[in-house]
């Protein structure tokens, strides 16, 4: 991918986030979703076209916030639009994980639902979204583990064999996940550029950067691990110490 696509990509998203900002005086979960995904993909497309970390950050902190003022808009105790709230549709908080913004993913987790939605998510996937804040401060919910170990002897996925070898600090293990889970990353990427039209958006920008991966890696070295330094569709620049360039929150 060139420079100039990026820069072209860059300058429609900017379009698109103005436009979305000037809508925001009735905000909608739908319109919240996006604008936190157009800040995600400009933050990505600054770092792949100028390798410019600080605007990478400061885009991804802007799109966890916005999911955040997302999830606090929410009634007390109602469910909302299922499709758009379970809590495995947050892609969001993996954009504070990966940034290390540890205090805007624990109000994130907390507003999250806190209930398996069956008819929207997958289980698995829930657990996941349920598990990774939690590996801030390394405690479990003994419930969740339990679910956890359940589900890896019935299905053994990467996603969760990952936070069970961050739980157990098996450092091996992680970096097998790791590998499995971006293997499978790039090649869903790529059987969706061979069967169906692509959104350039998200085709110049997410798919070039694995972040669920890189949350993984933060997550991880967190709780101790020395995972590699060396990982495919994360730039080691974004691995690196990011709290003096992240913003204050702005979402009381």
């Amino acid at each position: 991918m060139s420079l100039k696509s990026l820069e072209f990509t860059l300058r429609n998203l900017g379009t698109l986030l103005v436009r979305h900002l000037d809508q925001l005086s009735e905000p909608e979960p739908s319109k919240l979703l996006e604008l936190s995904t157009l800040y995600r993909r400009i933050g990505i497309g600054h770092l792949l076209a100028h390798h410019d970390v600080r605007e990478f950050a400061e885009n991804l902190f802007s799109s966890a916030e916005t999911y955040l003022m997302l999830l606090r808009m929410q009634e007390p105790g109602a469910e909302g639009p299922r499709s758009l709230l379970a809590r495995s549709r947050g892609v969001p908080l993996l954009d504070a994980l990966c940034l290390g913004a540890w205090d805007l993913a624990r109000d994130i987790d907390g507003a999250m639902p806190a209930t398996w939605w069956s008819d929207v998510e997958e289980e698995e996937a829930f657990l996941f979204f349920k598990l990774l804040p939690a590996l801030i401060d390394g405690k479990v919910d003994p419930g969740a583990a339990r679910k956890l170990a359940a589900l890896l002897e019935a299905e053994g996925t990467a996603r969760l064999r990952a936070v069970d070898a961050v739980l157990r600090a098996d450092e091996r293990a992680f970096e097998d996940s790791l590998r499995t889970l971006t293997d499978d990353w790039r090649i869903a990427i790529e059987q969706d550029r061979e069967t169906r039209p692509v959104d350039p958006y998200h085709d110049h920008t997410e798919a070039q950067v694995f972040i669920e991966g890189a949350a993984l890696v933060r997550l991880a070295r967190l709780r101790g691990l020395k995972a590699q330094g060396r990982c495919d569709f994360i730039p080691a620049s974004i691995l690196r110490d990011l709290t003096q360039v992240l913003p204050s929150p702005s979402v009381g």
